[in-house]
């Protein structure tokens, strides 16, 4: 389904600065977000054409490319860590109302600024801009069902998710995913109607990666995840958009929820009916508003916004019953390892199928190519394997060999990988799961410059994001000696939680 903002200008009567962002996003970004790229990348074929005719498009478009170029010049001039790049910091918090996020979480601006507050780098501001208008016309559509069906809606809010890995990877994506996932509801998209595109896939994906990471469910589950793994399109399957295979995937994407259920905490009970609920509508800026007043109003209005577009009311939880509510802790520890036993044997039995693979991409894959495929799968594989081998054993160290012989395979494939092999890209979620279990300096060595190569290549800062968290980890790891972590103090399985607490919104490792 197609759909278009009123008053959207043509690409022929865009400004010169709106042409060089769309041209940037098409040579430098639209390659680099795929495995193989080719005349079909959708990222370039559809999200393109729907931005022809979409303002709200192209302003999210504009700012991913306003902040990628950001960050690869910030990268070319040696400024390589994130807490030190001077800008973005005073104002994004400040429109985020995150002023009361804690120093551990906060980033440091050192960058002089205008007496109102406003930094005095221009292209930031430009980048901010671009990313208001975004948000402000993306927000007009999804007040009006029939505007909110419409693919230009759909597009604006991935770049937007893209925008935000891009500046950091921390963001609302739990509230964004719970409202594309009811977008999706309205279009009719999913197993009934066979209606399903390739954003469908990688929002899944995102949401799956996100929830395996921040102690929830994924919002987009079941009949999802169904959908990625026997895709009705060949260009709408996983594999060269996210490197990973589409149906080891659909096992991955329920991590989440197992990591829930090994704290007898609440889960979604899969067979009982969603109801619709009506949305509410946040306070929009009058039209005209910018500058400090609009980095004022969004302040003011923060508890009603997650950047993304999406206001805060969209709660999925009040749309399912919990499993929990009427759930003994027994039935909740049998249901764990019930599950758990289901999800290990599948990551078991997996394996690499050249065969189907090679149907499902839109160019024949070299050998080397081919090997790579299966390299990366199997790096999220045994990165799987490590996470419910955690789940199992949460208070054993990460120095005993149940860790150790998993964190060995996955390393093992990320290092095999072909340098500057087009699926690097997607090694974040691998490195991050195993790099939370590495216990000496050779281990942390290889995540750390591999995070580094990949953030330099593709000017995404939340690899760096994840490194960090990773750095504090391995960090307390040094200070109590021998690789013992502090698992008595804390009550989930994964010790990076303690170290993403505090921060405003959710990281996600794509």
């Amino acid at each position: 389904m197609h759909g278009h903002d009123s008053m959207a200008p043509s690409f022929a009567e865009m400004s010169p600065r709106i042409s060089f962002f769309l041209d940037y996003y098409e040579k430098i970004i639209c390659p680099s977000v795929v495995v193989i790229d080719s005349p079909s990348n959708p990222y370039r074929e559809h999200i393109l054409s729907l931005a022809s005719s979409s303002r709200s498009l192209q302003h999210a478009i504009c700012a991913l490319a306003a902040c990628n170029l950001r960050m690869k010049r910030k990268q070319s001039l040696g400024q390589d860590h994130w807490r030190q790049q001077p800008l973005e910091l005073e104002l994004q918090d400040r429109i985020n109302g995150s002023s009361t996020r804690p120093a551990h979480t906060r980033r440091i601006s050192n960058h002089p600024s205008s007496p109102d507050g406003q930094p005095r780098d221009s292209s930031l501001q430009e980048e901010y801009q671009h990313r208001s208008l975004a948000v402000s016309l993306l927000d007009q559509q999804l007040t009006d069902p029939s505007k909110a069906r419409h693919d230009c809606v759909l597009a604006t809010l991935f770049i937007l998710c893209h925008y935000r890995m891009c500046e950091s990877g921390i963001a609302q994506f739990r509230t964004q995913f719970a409202g594309v996932k009811k977008i999706l509801g309205m279009r009719e998209s999913g197993m009934e109607t066979g209606n399903w595109g390739w954003m469908e896939t990688l929002f899944t994906y995102f949401d799956g990666i996100a929830a395996s990471i921040n102690d929830r469910e994924a919002q987009l589950r079941g009949g999802y995840l169904e959908m990625i793994a026997n895709p009705s399109n060949p260009n709408h399957a996983l594999e060269n958009i996210a490197g990973c295979d589409s149906v080891l995937f659909k096992t991955i994407g329920k991590l989440g929820r197992l990591n829930m259920l090994s704290q007898h905490r609440s889960v979604m009970d899969e067979s009982s009916p969603i109801t619709n609920v009506r949305r509410q509508t946040p306070p929009r800026p009058r039209p005209g508003l910018a500058g400090q007043a609009l980095v004022d109003f969004y302040n003011l209005h923060a508890h009603n916004f997650d950047g993304n577009g999406f206001a805060s009311t969209l709660d999925d939880d009040s749309l399912f019953p919990l499993l929990t509510s009427t759930t003994s802790q027994d039935d909740l520890r049998t249901s764990f390892w019930t599950e758990w036993k289901a999800a290990r044997a599948a990551l078991q039995e997996w394996e690499f199928d050249p065969s189907r693979l090679v149907a499902t991409l839109p160019a024949t894959p070299s050998p080397t190519q081919l090997r790579d495929f299966g390299y990366i799968s199997e790096a999220f594989r045994y990165s799987a394997l490590l996470y419910t081998e955690r789940l199992a054993c949460p208070n054993l160290p990460s120095s005993h060999l149940n860790f150790q012989n998993l964190v060995s395979q996955v390393l093992f494939y990320v290092t095999s990988l072909e340098q500057g092999s087009g699926a690097e890209k997607f090694l974040l979620w691998p490195l991050f799961i195993s790099g939370s279990e590495c216990v000496n300096e050779l281990q942390q060595s290889i995540v750390r410059t591999k995070c580094r190569e990949i953030m330099g290549r593709s000017g995404y800062l939340n690899n760096l994001a994840g490194l960090e968290v990773l750095e504090k980890l391995w960090l307390e790891k040094e200070e109590n000696g021998n690789g013992v972590e502090n698992r008595d103090v804390f009550g989930g399985p994964f010790t990076w939680t303690r170290f993403m607490e505090g921060s405003d919104g959710e990281w996600i490792m794509v």
